[in-house]
């Protein structure tokens, strides 16, 4: 098979070394196989890149259907392989390790061919809207659309806080895939708007929509952890998410926390009166001690009436029985 040429490949060569510094060992071999398949469609894949791109042109009134799956795979320069492959690795990485690799290898699938088929389906919406032949024909190929849907994914199981849009624009990150649908655009004009908005749809389609329930009637998944912020219902607090609770996992039940023994006035169970006034010292005076060397009878708190008389205008009962309880603790 007959590749085409490039150029330098430049996008190439850091991508395999990007690959390198992260480990290969380290990558999950769906993400990785992915990664090898777009790298491979791009130096070898035996069409041009107007045989390939997705448009509604070429897809519903064509019909065309291999160009949802080719078309995300091929791209148009080394560098825009480059960036798609690198963002995939961290969220193919992490979803997968979610996930599982079966199922994640069904989500990609399944994303890929919503993504294209959304972004058909809306381009033709536009083009009806604005009366403009324009969106028809507007082509476009690569990853991005569905790199987009798995971002709204590692954004709705990571816990919420601040994240960095290219590194020094910070923004919530609720919001972060929004900022980077509009900073991409800005910056790469050329980009496909609806293409990359498409994958966001398909995204929220998953975490919020009925995707997810309609996927899960063909192949199954084990419950995803998803970070909440601990409010009413089967939610999970942060702190089941750092333990690695799942959503329908069995809590263990705590166990009973210790509890100090309380005295009250008509507990009879030292002094044997029945409503005595206090916990007297008399109350220790005789009972057993634990095994540590102190004959039994001797008192275990000499120094009791000493320091009840001395304070200041007299002990009250609680104050009495605080000092027992104290004084119990720090003899054991």
């Amino acid at each position: 098979m007959a590749g085409r040429r490039r150029g330098t490949e430049l996008g190439v060569l850091l991508l395999g070394t990007q690959l390198l510094q992260f480990g290969v060992d380290r990558i999950p071999p769906v993400t990785l196989g992915t990664i090898i398949l777009n790298v491979v469609a791009y130096l070898y894949l035996p069409f041009r890149t107007g045989q390939t791109c997705i448009s509604t042109q070429n897809v519903w009134n064509q019909w065309e259907l291999k160009r949802l799956l080719i078309g995300a795979i091929d791209h148009a320069h080394d560098f825009h392989l480059y960036y798609n492959m690198v963002s995939f690795l961290w969220k193919g990485t992490s979803l997968e390790k979610r996930f599982k690799s079966p199922y994640f290898a069904y989500i990609l699938v399944v994303f890929t061919i919503l993504t294209g088929a959304t972004m058909v389906g809306m381009n033709s919406l536009l083009a009806q809207l604005t009366h403009n032949p324009y969106y028809i024909h507007q082509c476009a190929v690569g990853f991005s659309g569905v790199v987009f849907a798995l971002k709204v994914l590692t954004t709705h199981y990571e816990p919420p806080g601040t994240r960095y849009v290219l590194n020094f624009i910070p923004v919530p990150s609720k919001w972060v895939y929004w900022a980077e649908l509009v900073l991409i655009q800005v910056l790469v004009p050329n980009a496909s708007f609806t293409g990359h908005l498409a994958g966001i749809l398909v995204g929220l389609a998953y975490v919020r929509g009925p995707l997810k329930h309609i996927m899960e009637m063909f192949i199954p998944t084990a419950p995803s952890y998803r970070y909440t912020s601990g409010r009413s219902g089967n939610r999970r607090s942060s702190e089941d998410y750092r333990s690695g609770y799942s959503w329908d996992a069995p809590r263990p039940r705590p166990s009973a926390p210790y509890e100090q023994p309380r005295w009250y006035p008509g507990d009879t169970r030292f002094s044997g009166a029945s409503t005595p006034s206090a916990p007297r010292e008399e109350a220790f005076r005789d009972a057993p001690y634990p095994p540590s060397g102190r004959p039994s009878g001797q008192r275990l708190y000499p120094d009791l009436d000493t320091e009840m008389s001395s304070h200041p205008g007299g002990m009250t009962e609680e104050e009495q029985i605080r000092l027992l309880l104290e004084r119990s603790q720090w003899d054991r």
